[in-house]
This record gives structure tokens, sequence and C-alpha cells, in this order.
């Protein structure tokens, strides 16, 4: 059976302070119309009692003046009706009955101006109950959102709050520390996880790779031995057969460089010149795809630290992954500039991005969306500059995407590790 919901805090906070609201306006008027009303019932009582005083002395005709001062808070009734009687000197005999309500009458006009003051407080307090209620509320509904998100896998920090009670704004402080070691430790696990995977998938890769490469290599060479003793007619065949060795025979290089990318180098090494090298060895597959391949170098670029021959890699990766997210020609830029920490190598197309749900594996081995490729490119680019101490990342929109390369740029931090 589901638990009936209960009452709101800010619910609950708005009920008691406009009861108190009501209850203080309500003793406040009350009092004053009741001591008003037991004065003015005083007041009648003494006035009827000199009037029956007055009138025993007097004749009937002389006494009507003064029953008339009798009015409003007494009224005449007739004799079988209860009442307060008045006898003149000469026999005469009238009966009088207190008005209350004629009474009550006058006092709330007499204190109107108490009541509109009484009811403008009322609404002054009643806004002033909304309001409170409101701010003791917010930051908790705010954190209440906060917990509900995390629930749901989102992460989210707590804006800052102003003009809180110091609680509040210490429970939002230490929900948001809370959200940011969490975080971290997810992408600790994530982190952790992915090494442990990728070092069997290395291990296994290098195996496979190495009982692979020399029966190619075998088969390689048999190929050529036997193209000078087919028939031209068998060549074609050949010739096929040949390109799927090669093909077969890159591929097993691929899983050997990811599984063992060897010991780096490490040296000054210039990124213009990298840059260079890399639009020399990609000229032709440029010029086939019909793609534009520009340079900049951010002047008086220092150099970085590195191992040369696997920083062409990484450029040679990223910038034919580019041509390829250009099938219908385009343009790709290769930069070189500094950064915060290090120096920066960024490949940019301007192909159609990558899809958000795919961000998270474009650097797993053997992941790719392309027919034809292995998945070793960005896993060998990841690797690589792991190895370096460096960082990559990827900007990307409907518009084109940026691979980042942040490497050192001296020596110290490549001690560090």
């Amino acid at each position: 059976m589901r638990r009936p919901r209960s009452w709101s805090t800010e619910t609950r906070i708005k009920a008691l302070l406009m009861a108190a609201a009501i209850g203080l306006t309500s003793l406040t008027v009350g009092t004053a119309l009741t001591q008003g009303f037991l004065e003015r019932v005083q007041e009648a009582r003494i006035l009827f009692d000199n009037t029956r005083s007055a009138a025993e002395n007097l004749r009937a005709d002389r006494t009507e003046v003064l029953l008339q001062t009798l009015a409003p808070s007494w009224r005449e009734v007739s004799p079988e009706q209860p009442g307060e009687e008045i006898k003149s000197a000469d026999g005469m005999v009238r009966r009088f009955s207190l008005d209350r309500t004629a009474i009550l009458t006058a006092l709330v006009y007499h204190q109107r101006y108490v009541l509109v003051v009484g009811l403008i407080g009322f609404l002054v307090a009643v806004e002033l109950a909304v309001f409170l209620a409101y701010s003791l509320t917010r930051p908790m509904k705010i954190l209440a959102w906060g917990c509900e998100q995390m629930r749901s896998g989102r992460w989210v920090r707590l804006p800052p709050l102003s003009r809180s009670p110091y609680e509040l704004e210490a429970l939002h402080e230490a929900f948001n520390e809370m959200v940011d070691n969490l975080q971290q430790w997810q992408n600790f696990q994530k982190e952790a996880a992915r090494v442990e995977r990728l070092a069997a998938l290395g291990s296994v890769a290098a195996a496979v790779a190495h009982e692979v490469k020399n029966p190619l290599a075998s088969m390689r060479i048999r190929l050529d031995l036997l193209r000078n003793s087919i028939s031209p007619r068998d060549a074609e065949h050949l010739a096929v057969l040949g390109s799927e060795v090669d093909r077969l025979n890159q591929t097993v290089s691929q899983l050997l460089t990811y599984a063992r990318p060897g010991t780096p180098l490490f040296g000054p090494v210039d990124p213009g010149e990298l840059l260079v090298w890399t639009e020399q060895m990609t000229a032709s597959s440029c010029s086939a795809a019909n793609i534009r391949l520009l340079r900049e170098v951010e002047a008086d670029c220092p150099s970085l630290w590195g191992d040369a021959q696997q920083l062409k890699q990484v450029l040679l990766n990223l910038t034919l992954n580019a041509v390829s997210a250009q099938p219908g020609g385009g343009r790709v830029i290769l930069r070189a500039f500094r950064h915060k920490n290090g120096i920066a190598l960024s490949v940019t197309d301007e192909g159609t991005g990558i899809p958000a749900e795919l961000l998270e594996r474009i650097f797993d081995p053997f992941f790719t969306t392309r027919p034809e490729g292995t998945g070793l490119g960005l896993s060998i680019v990841h690797r690589i500059v792991g190895g370096h101490g460096g960082t990559v990342s990827v900007d990307t929109s409907p518009e084109g995407t940026t691979f980042t390369v942040v490497l050192p740029a001296t020596a110290e931090q490549d001690k560090e590790r």
C-alpha cells in the first residue's frame, strides 16, 4: 500500500506562520473591539440610570427630551418584552432594552481605521510568511533536485546560495564536494578498467600478431617468386593476393605497434617540422580525396619534448582520419601553438562530426565506423600520447572535429613521470 504523501516543509511553514498571523491579528483586533464594546455598554448603562433618576421628577411631556438621548444604545420595547422601565412623576411608564447590535455597529464604524490597519498587518504577515517559507525551503528543494539528478545518473553541481542560513550553504558545499569526489572516483574506475582491459587486449594482440607475421612474410616471398612463373592471365589474381597480403601485414604491424609501442627516445622536436612531414606524407591521400591541407604554426613556437618518430605516427593517424571524415572533399588544418601545459598539436576537419554516443569509445582498440578501418589508429594515438605524459582531447560538432594533442615542452615533465 502506497504511503499517502505528507505536506511539504514549505506548506507547513506557510500554514504555521499564517496561523500565527491570523491569531495575533484576531487577538489584537478582538481585544480592541471587546474593550471598546464593554466601555460603551457601561456608558450606556450610566446614561440610562441618570435618565431614569431625572424622569422620576418630571412630567411625561418633559421626559421626552431625556428619552431621546438614550438612542441609539437603547431602544423602546413593548410592555410584553423584557426590558427596564422609566417612570415619570405623573405615572407614565416606558420600557427600554439595551441594543447591543447598535452599540457594536457604532463601535465598528468608529474603529474602522483600527480594522483596516489590522487587515494590512495580516496581509503583510502573509507575504512575510510566504517569503520566509520560500527562502528556507528553496535550498532544500535545490538539494532534493540535485539528489534526484544524481539518482538518474546525471552529474550536477548545485548553484551557489546567497543570503541563506550558514547550515544550508554548508550543506550545498558538501553536496558539490561529494559530487566532485564521486565523479573523480568514477573516472578513476573507468580509467583503471580501461587500462586493465587494454593491457589484456595488448597481450593477446601481441601474441596473435607475432604468430601471424611470420606466415605472412613467407606468403609474401612465395608470391614474389610466383610472379615470374605464371601466365599473364593469372597475374591479375596474383596481384589481388599480393594486395590482400600487404593489407593484412599492415594490420598486423598496427597490432604490434599498439601492443608493443616500444620505448620512446625522448629529445627536442620541432613542431613545425612535424607538420611539414605530415603534409608531405599525406599529400597523395589529400589530392585523391580533394582535400586541401593547411598548416598553421604559432610564431616562435618552442620545441616540444618527445619521440619524433612516434609523434609523426600520431599526426599521420589523425590526419588520415580527418581525410576519411570528408569523402566529398574539404579542408584539413594542422596547427602547432603554445598551451598552458606545454605545446599543442591539433588536427581539424570539416566533416559531419562524431556522434555523442560514440565519443567515449573512439580511443578503444578495434572500434571503428568505417568498414575498411581496423580501429587501431586512435588507440595508437592515445597510447603514444599517454606514454609522452601528454593528453589528447576531441571537440566535435556538425561543422567539424578537432583532435588536440598537448605534450610537454621541456624535459622536466618527462622526468617527473
